[in-house]
């Protein structure tokens, strides 16, 4: 089963850090320079660093999700085979929007779309950490403490939009 603990953080970490490697090169600190940032804005070197946390720690909740989904197929757990197959679905959607988003935010047509995405990308990660919780509390949690960086990111993409100007209901 080891390998599969690799295989489970490799490909999401892999995939992300392709994506997001050349929206967060230096080109786009060029970019993140001259932006009109709010206060707590994080610096830029901490933003590769933080994504590919966040995509190793979903990782790990995935493999803890399909371990429990193989042990439950032994047993006439049919809601637990059940839990996973939507909490796993749920999962790759939001992975699939999230390994977009700094793509998005750097180069994409406006910080709009990249709200847009990255709130899709957060209303899917809460599926599917629902859906972890029903199988194991430890996928779960790692889910939630990935939900909370998402929201983050989520809030400074919007304040990144009210400093600009861009009109966001209060």
């Amino acid at each position: 089963m080891s390998s599969w603990v690799g295989l489970s953080v490799a490909v999401p970490l892999g995939l992300g850090l392709y994506a997001s490697f050349g929206a967060l090169r230096s080109g786009a600190s060029e970019w993140h320079a001259r932006l009109r940032r709010p206060r707590y804005n994080p610096p830029h070197s901490v933003l590769m660093p933080i994504f590919a946390l966040i995509l190793t720690l979903e990782g790990i909740a995935a493999y803890l999700v399909s371990n429990e989904m193989m042990l439950a197929q032994h047993t006439p757990e049919f809601v637990a085979v059940r839990a996973g197959q939507l909490g796993l679905g749920f999962y790759w959607l939001q992975l699939t929007f999230l390994i977009f988003w700094p793509a998005l935010l750097a180069f994409g047509p406006s910080l709009k779309l990249a709200l847009a995405n990255v709130t899709v990308a957060m209303l899917f990660q809460l599926a599917a950490m629902v859906e972890f919780f029903r199988l194991t509390v430890a996928g779960g949690m790692l889910m939630l403490l990935c939900f909370f960086v998402v929201s983050a990111l989520t809030a400074w993409n919007a304040a990144l939009i009210q400093t600009r100007g861009g009109l966001l209901p209060l």
